[in-house]
């Protein structure tokens, strides 16, 4: 007897632990849902591409040789318009402005001499051209040589008049001749002195450009001798910051100024910054080189930057098309086809057949079929019957490569566990 007794706790206990085994090792899943959103719905068009100031300054070296800088503004500082931002050494031109100023005297001394000359000389003239012709009245009724002599002496006199102010005329020609370039040397001098200092027209951020030193390229510093004409210095303006991206040659008709844009920093994810289109290109490019994708460049204005949003940062924008009131929508992950039909499923897992209707990047409207108060499942909960949920619960083809950052959270994906 006790022996059966002992062989039947052994059967028992095999049972219990094959059923406890199963319980651990058997895992239960709960189908993710959620509920029908029965409000504004968005339809966007995103686009990436990098932040930029919507205007900035290059600073160049000017056109003079054998430059020298001295001193440059902080990088990274921020100057005000008008402020000094690199210094070159102006040794040299002071000195040429100072030899040029000394040799502008002298010519308007030279200038001076010529012209009182001129004064003088035309007195004289005057002055032996009336006497000729005086001499000639009192003589010309006396004998015929006489007479003849004086009146060649009055258009000796008349003719030594003319050249000889015609040769003055040419001398203060030539001084004040002498003068204007004298002048232009000093002008040019002096423009070159300013040169020796450039400033900004702009209020901005200094941000030191690289060039070639000795076959490698570095950024600016003092002590570089640059090229006349060399960009040395960018100023963008962070006062008006923008997005510069680009948009599909199919898409670009459902894109124009005025439109509002969400624009997410990918240093910042968290944040959202609102913005505006403010251009759209009249003409495709190539997206890249040897790409068949043509693109149209778009500009956005970020109308909220704050002072952490800087150049060259990569920024996704979603450009809003379209919003529109009062739209039952469903996320793209919960619709199915089943059988030539569009289904979701119900929270108590029963198919429902819907109608739908225009979509964004993570939703997609329900024209029919739903009232908008509905919980229903984010994966087909029928594959429960063939196998693990969530491992052939695979994303409708309407869905595929779609994500959204319109709300500022990550696209709700189709095999999520849980809620």
């Amino acid at each position: 007897m006790k022996k059966y007794i002992t062989i039947g706790i052994v059967i028992v206990a095999i049972l219990v632990g094959y059923y406890v085994v199963d319980a651990i090792f058997t895992p239960s899943y709960e189908i993710p849902t959620t509920a029908v959103s029965n409000g504004e719905f968005v339809i966007s068009l995103s686009a990436n591409g990098s932040v930029n100031a919507k205007r900035a300054v290059t600073l160049s070296a000017p056109r003079i040789r054998n430059l020298q800088i001295t001193w440059l503004a902080p990088e990274g500082s921020m100057v005000e318009a008008g402020a000094p931002v690199i210094k070159f050494d102006a040794s040299k031109q002071t000195t040429d402005l100072a030899d040029n100023e000394s040799d502008l005297k002298i010519k308007l001394s030279a200038l001076q001499r010529a012209k009182q000359e001129y004064t003088i000389q035309e007195k004289q003239l005057e002055l032996n051209l009336e006497k000729s012709r005086r001499n000639y009245d009192e003589k010309k009724h006396e004998a015929p040589r006489v007479a003849e002599e004086a009146r060649l002496e009055q258009e000796l006199a008349e003719l030594n008049f003319q050249a000889k102010l015609d040769q003055l005329t040419g001398d203060v020609e030539k001084a004040e001749v002498e003068v204007q370039r004298a002048r232009d040397k000093v002008e040019q001098g002096k423009k070159e002195l300013d040169q020796m200092t450039l400033s900004t027209s702009i209020p901005g951020l200094v941000v030191y450009l690289e060039i070639w030193k000795g076959g490698t390229m570095g950024k600016v510093e003092e002590g570089d001798s640059p090229w006349p004409g060399q960009g040395l210095v960018n100023l963008p303006d962070l006062s008006e910051m923008i997005v510069e991206t680009a948009v599909s040659e199919v898409d670009a008709n459902k894109v124009d100024t005025g439109q509002e844009v969400i624009v997410t920093l990918d240093a910042f994810p968290d944040r959202l910054y609102h913005g505006s289109v403010i251009k759209k290109g009249t003409l495709a490019r190539k997206k890249e080189r040897g790409s068949k994708l043509n693109v149209f460049d778009v500009d956005v204005a970020i109308e909220n930057a704050d002072e952490d949003v800087k150049p060259g940062m990569s920024a996704s924008c979603d450009i809003i098309i379209d919003r529109i009131e009062s739209v039952v929508s469903v996320p793209l992950e919960a619709v199915f086809e089943k059988e030539g039909q569009t289904v979701v499923y119900l929270k108590n897992k029963k198919e429902r057949k819907v109608s739908v209707g225009r979509r964004n990047d993570e939703a997609i409207e329900i024209v029919d079929g739903l009232e908008g108060d509905e919980e229903i499942c984010l994966i087909d909960p029928t594959l429960e019957e063939h196998g693990l949920p969530g491992d052939k619960a695979t994303e409708p083809e309407m869905n595929k490569g779609r994500s959204s950052k319109i709300d500022g959270t990550p696209p709700r994906g189709g095999n999520r566990r849980g809620r």
